[in-house]
């Protein structure tokens, strides 16, 4: 005996932050026999947070800007997301971890897989190393690439010796 299985609504952290009247109504399921219908690109409305931790902008133009400015614009919450797969060393892909547990345990309250994903964490670590068309931030990458391989081949040497 055979079921098929049909997803009615997904459940997603973007979705929970749009406002009722910003909802789009859920596409009727295709049947069996028709083919799926193509993806349709999202409209481009923002998304508005609502945390109530997120500061208010300052009417005072002496106020400190919230951003660095030596850094990028972040990608835009509605950005098709793409995956990657690469091999990295074990202790690395374990710090990615830990780094987003302790983001999580940072809060002070209960933050899920949901709320704070590891793949975000990773996005910001790349999104902080800058942009390529940033002289300053193309040198930093360079001489970090430099500093890690000089770094794993010294420890490997000294593995060797031993």
């Amino acid at each position: 005996m055979t079921s098929a299985l049909t997803i009615k609504r997904l459940d997603s952290p973007l979705s929970r932050n749009t406002r009722p009247d910003q909802q789009q109504a859920e596409p009727e399921p295709a049947s069996p026999t028709t083919p799926p219908a193509k993806p349709q690109q999202r409209a481009a409305t923002p998304v508005v947070p609502r945390l109530s931790s997120i500061a208010t902008e300052s009417s005072d133009d002496t106020a400190a800007p919230a951003t660095r400015p030596s850094l990028p614009d972040p990608p835009a919450l509605e950005e098709t997301l793409e995956l990657i797969s690469s091999r990295l060393p074990s202790s690395l892909r374990r710090s990615l971890s830990e780094l987003t547990a302790a983001l999580r345990a940072r809060s002070g309250e209960r933050l899920s897989q949901k709320s704070l994903p590891e793949q975000e964490i990773l996005a910001v670590l790349i999104w902080a190393a800058g942009s390529a068309d940033d002289p300053e931030a193309v040198d930093r990458l360079a001489a970090n690439l430099n500093d890690y391989r000089a770094r794993r081949y010294a420890a490997a040497a000294q593995a060797l010796r031993s």
